[in-house]
């Protein structure tokens, strides 16, 4: 069985040794254990009973085989984004300028450094073992997110976004990168300014980055080609979000122009068909039963699963002993469940 649970600190070897099969390109989980032993400890924090739902609060989730207790992917929710770290993004604005003397028409699109979405949650951090790809524990850790959103909406903004990796070649190189970024961070790598970015409050950025528009029109065309464009690997993670109810609405990374999308909450459909119910039996039977996303309703230990559930005539839900033990609950326990096939 599979179960969805906060980081702890006995897993950080094998968050190492996951951090190596992704990299390099993932540069926000670095194979660096201080790195992620900081991450851990955030996480702990904000699973934690006494957490202020005021602050930046990093949740850090990780996808377990109970049998082998192989680490085999990881999900991230971070509420109150950009209040103690700015969150930069562009955004694309068009404008037209009409000159009537010559009867010109002129339109353009410029890119503005903002903090649009200071305040709200962004989710991220998802990945997924190599080995253990195509069979649908993406969509299932991806929803995992949004289980803990909705079972504990108070601590999370009313909106969410996320950003996807842009584009680059098969050599690792971002052409917008190459095309802008370097030239304002004075050459410094990619890799290197989304480590920093990781890893420190991101006050180099609001140091170094433009403060007036950039001209699209005046970039190479292979940087202009990149712009919302995500890298070929985050195509279904994009389309995930857009079925989830996201949508892309001219936001862009400052460093790759990969996109950021975002949605209310009430938007997201794991979120809006997913509900709270009772837990009144055990049953090991394979007879009308609905396979669900199921969580428990702790957060201070928050667990989610993917099982077959006897929904009741009346309203209340039956699951097995075992389903019950790896989501530590018992009889007349709520729990949230989320049915759908993946």
């Amino acid at each position: 069985m599979i179960v969805i649970r906060p980081v702890s600190l006995n897993d950080l070897d094998r968050l190492f040794q996951l951090a190596k099969k992704v990299a390099p390109g993932m540069t926000t989980f670095p194979p660096d254990r201080a790195v992620l032993l900081n991450k851990i400890h955030a996480s702990n924090s904000a699973f934690s009973m006494n957490v202020n739902k005021e602050d930046e609060n990093a949740y850090l989730m990780v996808l377990e085989n109970t049998e082998t207790k192989e680490i085999m992917g990881t999900a991230g929710v971070y509420s109150n984004i950009g209040k103690e770290s700015p969150f930069y993004t562009f955004q694309i604005l068009s404008r037209c300028k009409h000159s009537f003397e010559t009867n010109n028409k002129v339109p353009s699109k410029t890119l503005h450094v903002v903090n649009e979405f200071t305040g709200d949650t962004e989710i991220g951090t998802l990945i997924l073992d190599p080995d253990y790809r195509g069979h649908g524990y993406g969509k299932l850790i991806a929803k995992c997110r949004y289980m803990l959103i909705a079972q504990f909406s108070e601590l999370f903004g009313s909106r969410l976004i996320a950003e996807l990796r842009g584009w680059s070649d098969e050599k690792a190189i971002s052409p917008f990168w190459e095309s802008v970024g370097k030239h304002f961070f004075g050459g410094m790598s990619y890799d290197h300014a989304d480590y920093l970015c990781a890893t420190t409050n991101n006050q180099f950025i609001a140091d170094l980055m433009p403060e007036y528009p950039i001209y699209i029109d005046l970039l190479p065309q292979e940087a202009k080609a990149v712009i919302g464009k995500p890298h070929n690997q985050g195509k279904p993670a994009l389309q995930m979000l857009l079925n989830e109810g996201f949508r892309y609405e001219n936001f862009v990374d400052i460093f790759d122009a990969g996109p950021t999308v975002h949605a209310y909450i009430e938007n997201v459909d794991t979120i809006k068909n997913s509900k709270i119910v009772t837990l009144t039996e055990f049953t090991e039977s394979e007879k009308a039963l609905t396979h669900c996303l199921v969580c428990n309703t702790a957060i201070d230990n928050f667990k989610v699963t993917y099982i077959p559930v006897h929904i009741l005539l009346n309203g209340t839900v039956a699951i097995s002993v075992k389903a019950a033990e790896v989501l530590s609950v018992n009889l007349q326990d709520s729990i949230r469940i989320y049915p759908f096939s993946h």
